[in-house]
């Protein structure tokens, strides 16, 4: 274990929990299909559940894992779990950072929150945000996109959805509703994280007036293991990339 790191449970990467498949990454036609060179040989399309970019990670040539394959009907019989950037496992599946928040939030992480046991998927006027613990309202995101110095960087592409949610909550904290931003980063090599002003501006905006207007902003950042999360440690959020 690393210094400040809390152990965790098995979580699978997926809802199936069975061995991943070693693959190499050849090119990604569109945002959620990837072609992967599988280990055995053969060429096949994989279900790439990551909207962003992936920059710095999903690099030609870069090793792989895969979670299939899946029988027909489905059109792509497998899912890209993880790339591995240089030394580090990167997750490269945006949900899997929600499904990770209960288990962290269980084991003490964010102490910031009340206790409880947080209510998924939640409506809220004509939004839906990730999570409702107590009276606070939560939204998860998921960060891949690291640069030097340790920094974590989100977004890695314009998310004019993610601004939005992130007016919505500044709104309500200036209105007395609590409300908090996690960014979690899916990668165990992040000291620090910070909105990417270069890639969105206008989320970076955002991410400052909803600070000010009492948005909570927690940061933590999890290794990765071939089987999934196998720890996870704090790690502050700044509004300023150094």
């Amino acid at each position: 274990m690393r210094a400040g790191e809390i152990r965790l449970p098995r979580i699978a990467w997926t809802r199936v929990a069975r061995e991943p498949l070693p693959a190499r990454f050849l090119e990604r036609p569109n945002r959620f299909t990837a072609v992967v060179e599988l280990a055995g040989g053969g060429r096949v399309r994989a279900h790439l559940p990551n909207p962003g970019r992936l920059t710095g990670t999903l690099t030609p040539g870069c090793e792989l894992l895969l979670d299939g394959p899946y029988p027909p009907p489905r059109a792509l019989p497998y899912t890209v779990v993880a790339a591995r950037e240089g030394r580090t496992l990167v997750c490269t599946i945006t949900t899997y950072a929600n499904r990770l928040f209960p288990v962290l939030l269980d084991l003490g992480l964010f102490p910031e929150l009340p206790p409880g046991k947080p209510a998924s998927e939640v409506l809220h006027g004509r939004s839906r945000f990730d999570f409702r613990l107590a009276e606070v309202l939560i939204e998860v995101k998921s960060v891949t996109l690291r640069r030097s110095g340790g920094w974590g960087l989100f977004p890695d592409a314009v998310t004019a959805r993610g601004a939005r949610h992130v007016r919505e909550l500044a709104e309500l904290a200036r209105r007395g509703r609590p409300a908090a931003i996690l960014f979690l980063a899916q990668r165990g090599d992040v000291r620090r994280i910070a909105p990417a002003k270069d890639v969105d501006p206008a989320f970076a905006a955002a991410l400052a007036k909803a600070a000010q207007a009492g948005v909570i902003l927690l940061g933590c950042a999890v290794r990765m293991r071939r089987l999934g999360a196998a720890a996870a440690r704090r790690v502050p959020v700044s509004l300023d990339y150094e």
